[in-house]
């Protein structure tokens, strides 16, 4: 058995907390025993990971942006909350980005007037 995660997802891999653990083949535990990586291989996994999913979070964003533009629409919103790299992006491009929440749900808006 393999991962039960998608690659571009933050539990890929992260065994410790996973019940197929024992009999995955892309488990990071052997043994019942921990297998740590070096400082340099966690990193460089978190950073992949962050690009993977900024990567497809912007990909999304684009996607919805387009439609919008074909629907004669200025900016698009929705619930939940950006990554802090995607909102950096999104501003450097000039897009106007608002996050807040309401009744503890967070949501976002994202402009280009």
């Amino acid at each position: 058995m393999n991962c039960k995660y998608p690659v571009e997802s933050r539990s890929y891999k992260a065994c410790v907390l996973c019940s197929d653990k024992n009999i995955c083949e892309n488990s990071t535990i052997v043994n019942n025993a921990t297998t740590l990586l070096s400082a340099s291989e966690a990193h460089k996994k978190t950073t992949d990971n962050i690009k993977n999913c900024l990567t497809k979070e912007l990909a999304e964003i684009s996607k919805r942006i387009s439609d919008a533009i074909a629907n004669g629409k200025f900016s698009i919103s929705d619930d939940g909350c950006l990554q802090y790299e995607t909102t950096q992006r999104l501003e450097e491009l000039g897009y106007k980005v608002q996050t807040g929440s309401q009744y503890n749900e967070q949501y976002w808006s994202i402009s280009w007037k």
